[in-house]
């Protein structure tokens, strides 16, 4: 049985001379050729390939990609739980004006990709509600289903290295939750560029790498192991994986590529634990704090790696005890939209 998702073929690409209408030279219905040189599909006995099994996690095998966090069944759980609460939080399935932007069309084909898919399970939401739009979900690990609905395609890809997506050929580019895939994040809004139409969208919405207060107040102070615990993070990811935290930086980036405007940002705040008074909040709050959880033990792994070694399970387990009776903690969510020049 064939098994729907694709990768790029290991040659080069001439991108300028391709149909911005289709970034595959693809045939007529938008859909790939059976004999495109570009993306090919992955058969189903290569896929053990992508992965290696370490301390009894699962990794991605690609040795030149940064991202750290496993890809295995409970890291699954964590993204799609997160993806639940990050709907919640935000209000929709995305911030800035996607509606308007994919709205039908008579004789226009939309096209989405969504970065850094994982489980894919935006990419599933989204094509749900919008039936006409065709999504491309990437990711550096075939994770999310095999067996898309029609107007989804799964595909691998390092999202360091350039796309095989056709110049002016995609309409909205959407990526959360990628910081820890890329190092240059500046080189990444150049590719967005390219491949986005003019008036195409970009969002970005990245969670915080350090938490806070609800209150202003100094979390070092109030929550002394969960301060620690991001910091050992943070050195980690700097010292071992050349990861710096972007999240607060991305308008600036954008503005620097001038081929972005109407750069438009928002903060929101997640509780962590079941402290806020609001029973829909303490619900929200207690059920983030278990994603937190599940992230500081897939965490883990990366501060084993690193100059905290010694310290990784004593960190772990203070950064848990903090979420579990520290109130007023909160993540910080950085969303940003913009339009392509």
């Amino acid at each position: 049985m064939a098994i729907e998702y694709f990768r790029h073929a290991h040659h080069h690409t001439d991108r300028s001379d391709m149909d911005p209408n289709d970034p595959y030279h693809s045939d007529d219905d938008g859909t790939s050729s059976d004999t495109s040189e570009d993306v090919i599909e992955v058969p189903q006995d290569e896929i053990p390939d992508y992965f290696q099994e370490r301390d009894g996690r699962l990794f991605h095998s690609h040795g030149s990609s940064p991202y750290p966090l496993p890809v295995d069944a409970e890291e699954h759980q964590r993204q799609n739980g997160l993806n639940t609460l990050l709907r919640r939080l935000i209000g929709d399935l995305f911030v800035g004006p996607v509606r308007e932007l994919l709205a039908f069309a008579p004789g226009e084909q939309r096209r989405v990709v969504d970065l850094g898919t994982g489980t894919g399970q935006w990419v599933l939401d989204m094509a749900r509600e919008f039936p006409h739009v065709r999504f491309h979900g990437v990711d550096i690990v075939p994770i999310a289903t095999r067996y898309p609905p029609h107007n989804v395609r799964f595909e691998m890809h390092n999202i360091m290295e350039p796309f095989w997506y056709a110049n002016g050929s995609v309409d909205f580019v959407h990526a959360r939750s990628i910081s820890m895939a890329i190092r240059d994040y500046r080189a990444l809004l150049q590719e967005v560029g390219r491949i986005l139409r003019r008036g195409g969208l970009f969002v970005s919405i990245e969670w915080g790498r350090f938490p806070a207060m609800e209150d202003g107040s100094d979390v070092a102070i109030r929550a002394p192991r969960a301060y620690a615990f991001f910091s050992a993070i943070r050195e980690t990811l700097r010292v071992r994986r050349g990861i710096e935290p972007i999240a607060s930086s991305i308008p600036r980036f954008l503005e620097e590529t001038r081929q972005f405007t109407d750069i438009q940002t928002q903060r929101f705040q997640a509780p962590i634990g079941e402290w806020p008074t609001d029973p829909a909040r303490k619900e929200m709050g207690r059920e983030f704090r278990e994603m937190m959880i599940l992230y500081a033990n897939s965490m883990k792994a990366v501060l084993q790696e690193g100059p905290f070694t010694l310290l990784a399970d004593a960190l772990v387990e203070g950064y848990i005890r903090d979420i579990s009776s520290v109130p007023g903690i909160v993540s910080t969510c950085f969303t940003v939209h913009a339009r392509r020049v």
